[in-house]
């Protein structure tokens, strides 16, 4: 049995407890919260209440969003102690910080799982099975109201299983209008086998958008996340065979298993690597 702490906003953190608390394995022993609650029957005040340094000494896994910035050399010592942690967000951290986190956690056995919920999806999977290189994929993933630092990350962490994200070479487009509000980047990825990957991501006056078009070798996909419709060569895709992966379920698998899963700290490490590269020539198009 593992002792779950939870360190972050409670409200935002409450729908992942929620789901972790259908596991068998674990056990929440408690919170350091971030934030209050006014609701004395809420969420907030159903988990007995820790401070952060207590709550690290009692619990075998940390549960975190990225409200709390955990000092980073809290972080380094809760990794040496052998301590795994699954991060709802993605923390801010230079690349030598997450480099040497990386580092200690191969060291210590530690297993730190940053939230990739994309890649445990049914189409994904099935892309991820299905689509040999070289391939081409369009995705293109907008939102009024979504952080595009975070659109950005679930976008490159859910290449991971499909392309990888270590691409020879980077070309980027961007647009800013001030007067309506919006942001449009365009990221092509070119890589050693020749695939390529468009991203297109940003903010619009419309509707919110996810969508993928994808094509490889007598294969063409064109798949709507918002609307969950999904077809291949022009039919609709079965996808009875897949289906949605808990993350935390997996998390706690590679735990007990000493397992190898998608989204351990050198996947994120390579998504930080290619986001601050990314990153930096959208602000210079922008400037």
């Amino acid at each position: 049995m593992l002792n779950i702490g939870i360190i972050g906003i409670t409200e935002v953190l409450e729908p992942h407890v929620k789901r972790i608390q259908k596991n068998k394995n674990v056990n929440v022993i408690g919170k350091a919260s971030v934030g209050t609650s006014t609701q004395i029957n809420s969420f907030h005040f159903s988990i007995p209440e820790f401070n952060r340094v207590e709550l690290v000494e009692r619990a075998d896994v940390l549960l975190v969003d990225n409200s709390s910035r955990l000092p980073y050399d809290m972080l380094c010592d809760i990794i040496k102690r052998g301590k795994h942690i699954f991060t709802t967000e993605y923390l801010d951290l230079t690349i030598d910080e997450c480099s040497q986190l990386a580092k200690l956690a191969n060291e210590s056995r530690s297993v730190v799982q940053v939230s990739n919920p994309f890649c445990f999806t049914p189409a994904i999977q099935w892309l991820s099975n299905n689509f040999k290189a070289p391939l081409l994929l369009d995705i293109s993933k907008f939102s009024n109201y979504e952080d595009q630092r975070k659109t950005l990350y679930s976008m490159l962490l859910m290449l991971i299983g499909i392309t990888g994200i270590s691409p020879k070479k980077i070309g980027v487009t961007a647009f800013e209008s001030v007067e309506k509000k919006t942001t449009f980047s365009n990221v092509r990825l070119e890589f050693g086998n020749a695939s390529v990957v468009n991203l297109n991501f940003g903010s619009q006056i419309s509707q919110d958008k996810f969508k993928i078009k994808g094509y490889s070798k007598n294969k063409f996909v064109v798949f709507n996340l918002n609307k969950e419709t999904y077809s291949f060569n022009n039919e609709t895709l079965d996808l009875s065979g897949y289906s949605v992966e808990n993350e935390f379920d997996s998390f706690v698998d590679a735990i007990q298993n000493n397992s190898h899963k998608n989204s351990r700290l050198e996947d994120y490490l390579a998504a930080t690597i290619l986001f601050k590269l990314i990153n930096k020539k959208i602000v210079q198009h922008i400037d």
